[in-house]
């Protein structure tokens, strides 16, 4: 049953029915105003820490990828400069970041840095070897670990990519007898160098054509480093090659000065050669191309895996590491070579992969 309201009588309290005030329209759309007013604010306390966490992350990529260009010894800046690869991958993910995040004004800054950086990279990427030419001679520079590689697994590598040098660094009389036993001594014809027990300091060069020494270069104060470093002529049948090995002191805390000496040593062995003179430098460079003092060493040289289009190149650390190897620090470099093919090779016992170049040589 309905109920009347007689002329002049108040209606019932809306109120009653519900127990709530009824809201006009001006108040609900007051509530709606300070409710968007809120979200607006919010929104706005996000989009600037956005931007502080993706200004602050290009910051910290951006100064680490700038190392590459100081020539310091300090041990953290040595270290940080081989971070290189990671600032690239940093700076493609927070290019991502940023698009999803749609900050605009902050993506044109991520995008300059990420541009650099592949800049860097990319030559890496590109091949400019050839492989139909003919193979002439193999290079392979190993690190057996003061003496604690397996000589067997070398030996296997050495007899795949049919080497005709190999450079044997951190040599110790224990790991050539066991490299002769293992074949070396049948395959190789001859050999030069110093191998020292006990210590990291040993090098050998086994090849199977002739060698003629030009120095044993085991002087630290010349050298740079107590490593014995030899320098070799190889006689192959079309020509000869010139070949120093190198392996600098590791950049370990508090000997930087002196791993920083060593490629400075080396520097000036190469600007003292014959410009046209054939030649191949390889070794432990303890160095990668993110360390302003070996791309010094190596310009004007041709790095085997670089050309050869092999991109990241890690060749250290193998054995024992619970993180898997980040950096290269073997190579082999050439002037007056072609190259046909490189690789790397990792083996048991050492936390050096052994790199390899094959090359042709040019016309007598």
């Amino acid at each position: 049953m309905s109920v009347q309201t007689a002329p002049g009588e108040a209606g019932p309290d809306p109120t009653e029915a519900t127990g709530e005030p009824v809201l006009d329209d001006s108040a609900r759309d007051d509530d709606a105003a300070r409710d968007a007013a809120r979200v607006a604010r919010l929104q706005r306390r996000l989009r600037r820490l956005a931007d502080v966490a993706i200004g602050l992350a290009l910051v910290v990529l951006a100064g680490v990828g700038a190392l590459r260009w100081l020539d310091s010894t300090a041990y953290v800046v040595v270290v940080l400069q081989t971070a290189g690869p990671f600032v690239a991958i940093g700076l493609g993910l927070l290019a991502v970041a940023t698009l999803l995040l749609r900050r605009w004004w902050m993506l044109v800054p991520v995008v300059v840095a990420l541009a650099v950086a592949a800049g860097i990279a990319a030559p890496a990427f590109f091949a400019s070897s050839q492989p139909k030419a003919d193979r002439d001679l193999t290079v392979m520079s190993a690190n057996v670990w003061a003496g604690r590689a397996n000589a067997s697994q070398l030996m296997d590598a050495v007899r795949y990519h049919s080497v005709d040098v190999l450079v044997v660094l951190e040599a110790t009389p224990a790991m050539m007898r066991r490299l002769d036993a293992s074949g070396a001594g049948d395959y190789f014809t001859a050999r030069e160098g110093l191998a020292r027990a006990d210590t990291f300091t040993g090098t050998m060069v086994l090849s199977r054509y002739p060698l003629s020494v030009r120095s044993l270069a085991t002087d630290p104060a010349v050298e740079g480093t107590p490593s014995v470093q030899p320098e070799l002529d190889v006689t192959v049948p079309n020509g000869s090659v010139r070949l120093k090995v190198a392996h600098p002191m590791a950049p370990l805390r508090g000997d930087t000065d002196e791993w920083r000496a060593g490629l400075r040593s080396l520097q000036t062995w190469k600007q003292r050669l014959d410009g046209d003179e054939l030649l191949v430098l390889a070794g432990d460079f303890n160095a990668s191309f993110a360390h302003p003092g070996f791309r010094e060493l190596a310009s004007g040289l041709a790095d085997a895996q670089t050309t050869d289009g092999q991109g990241w190149v890690r060749t250290w650390p193998f054995a024992g590491n619970r993180l898997p190897p980040v950096v290269q620090i073997d190579h082999v470099l050439s002037r007056g070579l072609t190259l046909v093919s490189a690789g790397q090779v990792a083996f048991n016992g050492t936390d050096h992969a052994a790199v390899w170049a094959s090359y042709s040589l040019p016309p007598r």
